[in-house]
């Protein structure tokens, strides 16, 4: 009885031995073919393309060709209306300095352009140093300001005045030929034509071509403030006729303008008119 079944034990493992056997190929095979596939899959992916590095180049530093010379402003008109519209008119209590000056420039500007005459004038809600600065760039032959006056408190100021600077070629020139025709106009007796030191006057002290400011009457007398309102066409025509004359003399008479504007010093915050 012994020996039998010990033959039967050697018979189990046997069979299990086999049976390992077999598993241990099996596995041996899945490994082979696992490895082929992967290896067919690294043969069948494309490599990935190496960066192509592009030096950046600069294009060689180049010189705009000048096509167009500035413009020459020599016979051409810088207007600077009077913006001040806290100043009100005496004869009605709502009509300010600045839309009387404004009714008068508009109607210089149309005539002289009318007439050929190129002109430039500031916005209406410019300040002195931004006029001045546009002014001063633009270098025209005449640079005209034109306001109404005021005698303060005594309210008792008569008559049409007009500032020049004696240090610009043509200024006094350019000042005296509208003075005369506006102070023909007024019906009061007249002030007179005055330099920079008669009065601190910014737009006349910064300047640097042919300027004067214009102070076609007062504004806050009654009498004057109503005659300057009725009179806004001939005024504009007298300014127009002083400024064509001036232009015209420098064709035979030319003023020196400065080829190279030295800007003066300009305050940005300056907040008054004058």
């Amino acid at each position: 009885m012994q020996r039998k079944e010990n033959w039967r034990d050697l018979r189990k493992r046997a069979r299990w031995d086999r049976l390992a056997g077999a598993g241990a190929v099996l596995i041996l095979i899945m490994i082979v073919i696992i490895s082929g596939i992967n290896s067919c899959a690294k043969k069948l992916k494309k490599p990935e393309a190496e960066p192509v590095i592009v030096e950046e180049t600069l294009p060689p530093e180049t010189t705009m060709p000048v096509t167009e010379a500035p413009p020459d402003n020599s016979m051409a008109v810088y207007l600077s209306p009077s913006t001040q519209e806290d100043n009100i008119y005496a004869c009605d209590g709502k009509t300010s300095e600045e839309e009387a000056m404004w009714m008068i420039a508009r109607r210089v500007k149309s005539t002289l352009e009318e007439d050929g005459y190129a002109v430039y004038i500031c916005g209406e809600d410019d300040k002195v140093p931004a006029k001045i600065k546009q002014g001063n760039r633009l270098k025209c032959g005449a640079y005209v300001a034109i306001h109404s006056n005021s005698s303060g408190e005594t309210g008792k100021g008569q008559g049409t005045e007009c500032f020049y600077n004696t240090d610009i070629d043509g200024s006094l020139a350019l000042a005296e030929s509208i003075y005369t025709r506006v102070a023909d106009l007024t019906p009061t007796p007249d002030r007179g034509l005055k330099d920079q030191y008669q009065r601190d006057l910014y737009e006349i002290f910064n300047n640097v071509t042919a300027c004067c400011l214009l102070e076609v009457e007062f504004h806050d007398d009654v009498q004057t403030s109503r005659w300057i309102l009725s009179h806004t066409d001939d005024l504009a025509d007298a300014i127009t006729e002083g400024i064509e004359s001036y232009l015209e003399s420098t064709k035979t008479n030319p003023h020196e303008v400065p080829e190279d504007i030295v800007e003066p010093s300009i305050d940005d915050n300056y907040a008054g008119e004058h």
